[in-house]
């Protein structure tokens, strides 16, 4: 296109046919130019933005917020080049992008904002409404107490608000974002670097006088109530804690602090926000740093004698109606964490009968120290091979967790402790992280039936499933944590235990085998957000599976197989992360302020600026405005350069041609021309294309729409200078070897740029599509299809969500004809297909049937 256009401008300047200058026509066609270009970027960026979002793509805040920016510039360019284009016809248009970028600036960057709330709240104050003010934690303990009348150790909770003044105290807000600016999660020695600056900037700051006196009152005050000094377990509760994402694990919890320690504990688990795995999980899960805010919940330390975690129902499968429960003896700290082994026992929720009882051997036990801290010795003989649970103790935990689950309404994990005295205590309650795939369950039984080839031993057979799932890969057994930057990308992580640290793996990785470990544990949970297949608890993995083998993990089955066995693998659909989290629910919101297009028809009232509700909205009335500026030039110009004329081509859409010289015949006294008055070699070739006799404008084979496409059609073959319902008209500027060719049939938009010469070096095509009138699954299938086609024509093409571009160069001009013609019958034969690819398995069909020339896409019944 640039090399004709510089050929032709060098024509308009020095030519005076008729003695007219053609200067003020040069000038327009210059901010046509530029519109077009503009126009094509800008959908482009619509494009990706749309891939991101309901392609279910990760990506990162910046990259969202910069495309979002530079379609804002480009829309604005586009306005201003109309503007230049109308002589200043369209100063609204300015505004109404003015208006929609400020929106949507106003929706990504709305910084959230903490109320001003107590520093301090005592845990008989809270319940789930006091979340955004305590945290999942702090608030769900609030709630067990309150509102489901079961115990919790007495305390209070430190607020988000007290975090927010403690860091603007001590101005680490423009610090911390100074770190964390541009930090790019793959790049992990950048994040442990940013982190370690942060927290001990954090660790080393003062607390405002009146934060450190509410502490220290809150906790006289709850030792005051029990009638005894007493030690404090801290933990995290930030305000994004037990939501969307679980966040298990990333945050510290420091266990039996006095309370001269008190205030320190408190700066050691705010800083813990900030540390490596936090910061990575944060931004996979898709938050801003400034969505998470630490608050502190600090309450009485349980001197547990046993205690553990349980599930309300197994987590990989729903129709498994019990309740599961992990225990140790002492404190479980080690057992969520998943360096220790545990008691495992599920329960039948109807008949309240133990229906599994495994017993670990539980060589140590975590216990409290009497002044404060922790203490990790080795259980008596007795008890390492015992059950760390009686009877009773179980029955009454199923009774607390059944309790529990009817008083949310939904599946629960929770903490649990029983003391010395053996009183039980609820320590955490939580919406239960499930694996959410039922396509998986069907594979699983479908594949129960599967035999496995004796060519594949098993390497690995038991362990527990803490994710679902079946992949095979290269096992890469983990010797020390220090190896963690060095895994390669499709790994399967073989390691000795589970731990919340393992989660900046979990973006690369295929799936996680461990010796020692439970489905109850932290890294269970987490495995189970980003869907990777883990195995634990297996005993021997690390000994017996060889560093480097390919293998088969079946985690489903708890078997690990060595070589790839194919009969197991299915593909999975690929999973975002960041899905629920508030960046990827922002941006689709935003989105909707960008993509819609609501001004089709340019005949009705609302086709104008103050109808543009979106910049998609901006992009459209602009295209059209410029091409009705640009098609309808006539003061001044030469009748056979820059005068628009309607084409009789007996198509559902109306054609409109402007002919740079030589690319068609006007006759004299007739205010039109027919298909043998072109000249454009391109367009002769497209056109034969969109003629074809084979193609059938009336109808697409397999859609129905209640008739609406043929009273379309038959609307425009009645009268083919009449605008059919298809949409606006189409726009052809042609020269004897060039055409640009722009067509809007209702919702989607293509263009086509050529020139076909004598010089091969000169002849090029760019095809570009984009929209439709379907969902967007539907319209990127559409895609898909027209994306098969062109790659299967030599063109070089790019695709994302519902647009294509397609490129061809250096053909000699008789197979550039070729290719025109073919591009004029897929125009004809899928603009209506978004409306039935409901199947991804159906865009190979319809490639096939294009190519061997089936354009009404029928089929053969033989």
């Amino acid at each position: 296109m640039k090399r004709f256009f510089k050929r032709f401008r060098k024509r308009l300047i020095s030519d005076k046919r008729h003695g007219t200058d053609q200067s003020g026509f040069k000038e327009k066609y210059e901010s046509f130019k530029q519109l077009l270009a503009a126009n094509n970027r800008a959908l482009e960026i619509i494009a990706d933005l749309e891939h991101i979002i309901y392609e279910n793509k990760p990506f990162t805040f910046l990259y969202a917020a910069t495309k979002v920016e530079a379609l804002i510039a480009e829309s604005t360019a586009i306005a201003m080049d109309l503007n230049r284009l109308s002589g200043g016809q369209y100063e609204k248009l300015l505004e109404a992008v003015n208006a929609i970028g400020n929106k949507i600036r106003l929706e990504l960057f709305r910084r959230k904002r903490f109320e001003e709330t107590s520093l301090v709240l005592q845990i008989e104050q809270l319940s789930l409404e006091n979340a955004s003010e305590v945290g999942g934690k702090a608030a769900n303990l609030g709630e067990v107490f309150n509102r489901a009348n079961l115990p919790v150790p007495l305390g209070f909770a430190i607020t988000a608000y007290a975090y927010e003044q403690f860091l603007r105290f001590n101005n680490l807000t423009d610090f911390i974002n100074g770190q964390l600016k541009d930090l790019d999660i793959n790049d992990p020695d950048r994040i442990v670097s940013a982190s370690r600056e942060i927290q001990n900037r954090i660790t080393a700051a003062p607390l405002q006088s009146d934060l450190e006196h509410a502490i220290l009152q809150a906790a006289c005050d709850v030792s005051e109530t029990l009638g005894k000094p007493i030690l404090f377990s801290v933990r995290s509760s930030a305000t994004s804690e037990d939501s969307e994402a679980s966040f298990a694990g990333q945050h510290s919890t420091l266990l039996n602090i006095s309370e001269k320690n008190l205030i320190q504990a408190y700066k050691e688990v705010v800083a813990s926000i900030f540390n490596a795995r936090a910061i990575f999980y944060r931004r996979s899960k898709g938050y801003h740093d400034q969505d998470v805010a630490m608050s502190v919940v600090c309450i009485m330390m349980v001197d547990a004698s046993v205690s553990g975690v349980m599930y309300t129902l197994d987590p990989n499968d729903s129709r498994h109606s019990v309740v599961m429960i992990s225990s140790v003896w002492g404190l479980a700290a080690l057992a969520v964490e998943g360096s220790v082994s545990t008691d495992f026992f599920q329960i039948d929720k109807k008949s309240k009968r133990i229906v599994l009882s495994q017993l670990a051997s539980k060589q140590s036990q975590l216990r409290c120290r009497p002044e404060d801290g922790l203490i990790e010795e080795a259980v008596p003989e007795q008890l390492r091979s015992a059950s760390s649970l009686t009877e009773n103790q179980i029955h009454q935990l199923v009774d607390y967790a059944l309790r529990l689950e009817k008083h949310y309404g939904q599946p629960l994990d929770i903490e649990w402790a029983i003391d010395r005295s053996d009183k039980l205590f609820i320590l955490q309650s939580r919406p239960l992280k499930r694996h959410k795939n039922s396509a998986d369950e069907e594979r699983i039984a479908e594949s129960d039936e599967i035999g496995i080839p004796g060519d594949f031993p098993i390497l690995i057979e038991g362990g527990a499933t803490a994710c679902e799932g079946v992949v095979a890969g290269f096992a890469y057994v983990l010797e020390t944590d220090h190896m963690l930057h060095h895994i390669p990308q499709g790994a399967i992580v073989v390691a000795g235990q589970t731990s919340p640290r393992y989660v900046q793996l979990l973006g690369r990785i295929k799936g996680f085998i461990t010796d020692v470990g439970s489905v109850t544990g932290h890294m269970a949970s987490v495995a189970r957000e980003f869907h990777i297949p883990t195995l634990v608890g297996t005993g021997s993995a690390t000994r017996i599976i060889p560093h480097g083998e390919t293998i088969t993990l079946d985690a489903t089955r708890r078997k690990v197989y060595q070589g790839t066995v194919k009969a197991l693998i299915k593909e999975r659909a690929p999973v975002n992360p960041m899905a629920n989290g508030p960046i990827y629910q922002t941006m689709k919101s935003a989105l909707r302020k960008i993509a819609p297009l609501n001004l089709i028809d340019p005949k009705k009232e609302n086709f104008s600026p103050e109808g543009c509700q979106t910049l998609h909205d901006i992009i459209r009335f602009a295209h059209e405005m410029a091409m009705r500026e640009m098609f309808h030039i006539t003061d001044g110009v030469d009748p056979e350069v820059g005068t628009a004329v309607p084409l009789k081509a007996y198509l559902p859409l109306r054609l409109l041609v402007i002919d740079l010289g030589n690319g068609m015949v006007l006759k004299s006294g007739i205010d039109s021309i027919e298909i043998e008055d072109i000249r454009s070699i391109p367009f002769k070739a497209l056109l034969r294309g969109m003629k074809h006799e084979k193609l059938d404008w009336h109808r697409n084979v397999g859609i129905s729409l209640g008739g609406l496409t043929s009273i379309i059609a038959e609307s425009v073959f009645r009268d083919p200078m009449k605008e059919g319902r298809m949409g606006g008209p189409g726009y052809a500027i042609v020269a004897d070897h060039y055409l640009n060719f722009n067509s809007r049939l209702g919702y989607h938009f293509a263009t086509i740029d050529t020139y076909c010469g004598e010089s091969v070096n000169d002849n090029y095509v760019t095809f570009y599509f984009k929209g439709g009138a379907a969902d967007i699954g539907r319209r990127s299938r559409r895609a898909m299809l027209i994306s098969g086609i062109l790659k299967r024509l030599g063109f070089k093409v790019e695709q994302k969500a519902d647009m294509v571009r397609g490129e061809l160069k250096k053909y000699q001009c008789t197979i550039v004809e070729e290719k025109l013609d073919l591009l004029g019958r897929l125009l004809g034969s899928v603009r209506l297909l978004d409306m039935v690819l409901s199947e991804d398995r159906q865009v190979e069909w319809y490639q096939d049937q294009f190519l061997r020339g089936n354009y009404r896409f029928e089929i053969d019944e033989e």
